[in-house]
């Protein structure tokens, strides 16, 4: 990983003295799925299309909504826009392009870095809170406009969950902001042998513990977090096919007749609160009701319990972005942990 210089901007200085340090550094502004790119405007033609490959994958809530949205900004207008306090900032060129970014790079990278960039040995990297708190810093860079594009598609994966790391950990902190439910956690813990952090504003909806069933709800915008239990089911048996069956055969007992969409549906394999569960990801529907909207689903049984448990979150949400409130419930659900496990997340 590179070495980021933050006292030495030359740029920039001025915005470094005026915003004094340690403690005093300013939080960082935008919305969180923004990616700020600071790349010379003859060069972002060719790296657009890599960069906009990377961050904005689309999630179907029915709309497509992307993951991240990738903005470009110029070097120049730094201080206007303030766009060292952009929460994610993505700084492309190669090392000694001689435009304001390459100019701009230089001058935060020591020069150990920039002889070993030149000498192919680094060219991507990360860097949290540098100029703003809760910050992420991205640099790419290379020899050549071509070798930094070839650098960025090499390191995709391990920038896009960079930054999806970060965005969690900002949205996890907005989740539980104004406190849990810490009577909540402890009922679920208490009746029904497990626990999620249950942020304020929740509540238990439906509890059928004979039927090893609860559902835990928000309203404006309606969602929820459920969880269903069963015994003596191995873990051999969830396949792809049983545990679509199994989320449809539990929301037609207890969700108003709800289904997966057909055709509308994702399943893969993830580690969820330190197990290997199978991920459901899609969209449900209740024709009844005309109603619909995204899910995600986590599949699994512990070993010790031998207990089958699938976790379920969903939103309705009618003509609004859905994407981060699926993505707070889904952080909500990954602090589950049954009784006696140490929490993981």
């Amino acid at each position: 990983m590179l070495s980021i210089r933050k006292a030495t901007l030359l740029p920039v200085l001025a915005l470094l003295v005026g915003m004094g340090c340690g403690d005093r550094m300013p939080d960082s502004v935008g919305p969180a799925q923004d990616i700020l790119v600071l790349a010379d405007l003859s060069e972002w033609e060719k790296y657009e299309p890599v960069v906009r490959d990377i961050f904005e994958k689309e999630l179907r809530t029915p709309q497509i909504e992307k993951i991240f949205s990738v903005l470009h900004g110029r070097v120049e207008e730094i201080e206007i826009h303030k766009h060292l306090k952009r929460k994610n900032v993505l700084v492309i060129s190669p090392i000694d392009s001689q435009t304001p970014t390459g100019d701009f790079l230089r001058s935060i990278l020591s020069p150990e870095v920039g002889e070993a960039i030149r000498s192919g040995q680094s060219n991507i990297s990360w860097k949290k809170n540098v100029w703003a708190k809760e910050q992420l810093l991205f640099v790419a860079t290379g020899n050549s406009v071509e070798e930094v594009i070839s650098n960025i598609r090499g390191e995709s994966d391990r920038l896009f969950a960079a930054a999806e790391r970060a965005r969690n950990k900002r949205i996890a902190k907005l989740v539980y902001k104004y406190g849990e439910r810490e009577d909540v956690t402890r009922q679920l813990a208490d009746e029904f042998g497990w626990q999620v952090r249950v942020p304020f504003g929740y509540r238990i909806l439906d509890a059928k513990p004979d039927s090893g069933f609860v559902a835990l709800v928000k309203e404006q915008p309606s969602r929820w977090c459920f969880v269903y239990w069963e015994d003596g089911i191995p873990a051999d048996a969830l396949t792809e096919n049983w545990v679509l069956a199994k989320r449809d055969e539990i929301t037609r007992r207890f969700f108003d007749q709800d289904r997966i969409a057909p055709g509308e549906v994702e399943v893969f394999q993830s580690d969820f609160s330190g197990k290997l569960a199978m991920v459901l990801q899609g969209l449900w529907e209740n024709e009844a009701k005309w109603t619909g909207g995204p899910f995600k689903s986590y599949a699994f049984v512990d070993l010790h319990l031998d207990r089958f448990f699938f976790i379920d979150v969903g939103v309705f949400s009618p003509n609004k972005q859905k994407e981060p409130y699926l993505r707070q419930l889904d952080l909500m659900a990954n602090t589950f942990k049954t009784a006696g496990e140490p929490q993981i997340n």
